[in-house]
C-alpha cells in the first residue's frame, strides 16, 4: 500500500508541474499590453520679439507636450561679435497672470550672426492662451 500512496503523490505533483508550465507557456505567449505614448506636442506660434544680451528673439512656439504641460521652441540669432552658447527663459502670461516660465540652452557655440532653434521644457502645468511673452538670455 505505501507504494501505491507514493505512486499517486508524484503523480500528483506531475499533474501540478505540467499545470504550472502549461499556465507559464500561455503566459508567455499573450500579446504584451501596448505602451501607450504621450500625443505629441502641439506646437502653436505666439507672437514674440526681443533681444537680451545681443540674441534676438526671431519667433517663439509654445504648446502642451501631450502630457498637460507646456513645451515649446524659440528660435534665436546671434548678434554678438564671437560665437558663443546661451541659457534662455520665455516668460508667458496670460491675462496678466503669469503662467510658465519655459528654458532652453545653446550648448554649441551659434557663430556670429547665426540663427538656431533652441528646445524649451520645465514650463509647468499647460494653461491656454493667448500669452504675452517675455525673453531674457541668463549667461552671455
Amino acid at each position: 500500500m505505501p507504494g501505491v500512496v507514493r505512486r499517486a503523490g508524484f503523480r500528483a505533483l506531475g499533474v501540478v508541474a505540467v499545470t504550472a508550465l502549461l499556465g507559464f507557456g500561455i503566459h508567455l505567449s499573450r500579446p504584451a499590453e501596448p505602451v501607450l505614448a504621450p500625443a505629441a506636442p502641439s506646437l502653436t506660434d505666439v507672437p514674440a520679439s526681443g533681444s537680451d544680451r545681443q540674441w534676438e528673439l526671431r519667433g517663439a512656439r509654445v504648446g502642451d507636450d501631450g502630457t498637460g504641460f507646456f513645451t515649446g521652441e524659440i528660435t534665436v540669432t546671434n548678434q554678438a561679435s564671437r560665437a558663443r552658447t546661451g541659457l534662455f527663459r520665455l516668460t508667458l502670461s496670460a491675462g496678466g497672470t503669469k503662467v510658465a516660465d519655459l528654458f532652453g540652452q545653446v550648448r554649441t557655440a551659434v557663430a556670429p550672426g547665426a540663427t538656431v532653434v533652441v528646445e524649451l521644457g520645465l514650463g509647468g502645468a499647460f494653461v491656454p492662451g493667448p500669452y504675452e511673452v517675455e525673453f531674457h538670455e541668463a549667461f552671455a
